[in-house]
């Protein structure tokens, strides 16, 4: 499957085959990555031995230090279409946030704001975004949070805040559906 995944998502006639179900659908999806990129960085044994990995979650447990990951949304908006491009990106959280997250997670509790930094390099843009700090906002119903970036000069702040055409959303969805396909 590789590291990333296309999800069933919005309304705009792309076809694909979702990775997730297997069925071919009629629509813009998701762009997400099944693991933060530190993961993948990791060797087999490692991967056993040091790291646990669920759809929600990710835990590294080196020698000196314990890395922490959630999976969440971030959210592009698409200008001249009725729809948004969603990325499923990992993020780090602190161990004090990490816990209080996990331990809320899908219940109603109230939602909440964390700082985190991406953890995913998303491959349409020249500029890795590997470390750009974000907060994560937490949903009810164990809908996954949405990050909302920290202002700063990568672009893809400035997709965030302007948007982008339907046309880019698109290219996007085909390089990573090479990109699937090519794993």
């Amino acid at each position: 499957m590789g590291i990333f995944d296309l999800f069933k998502n919005k309304q705009k006639s792309t076809e694909f085959r979702c990775s997730t179900c297997g069925e071919i659908h009629d629509e813009l999806p998701a762009l997400g990555f099944t693991t933060p990129c530190y993961y993948e960085t990791l060797n087999e044994k490692d991967k056993e031995e040091i790291a646990e990995i669920s759809s929600d979650f990710c835990v590294i447990t080196h020698e000196d230090q314990t890395d922490r990951f959630i999976r969440t949304v971030l959210t592009i908006q698409i200008n001249d279409a009725c729809e948004n491009l969603d990325y499923g990106v990992w993020v780090s959280l602190s161990e004090k946030s990490f816990k209080e997250y996990e331990a809320d997670f899908k219940n109603d509790s109230e939602e909440r704001t964390y700082f985190g930094m991406i953890s995913n390099d998303i491959p349409d843009y020249e500029e890795s975004t590997l470390g750009l700090h974000v907060n994560v906002n937490t949903r009810k119903d164990g809908i996954r949070p949405e990050i909302i970036p920290h202002q700063s000069e990568h672009k893809l702040i400035s997709d965030w805040e302007k948007g982008i055409t339907i046309a880019e959303a698109e290219k996007r969805v085909k390089r990573m559906k090479k990109t699937l396909h090519n794993n």
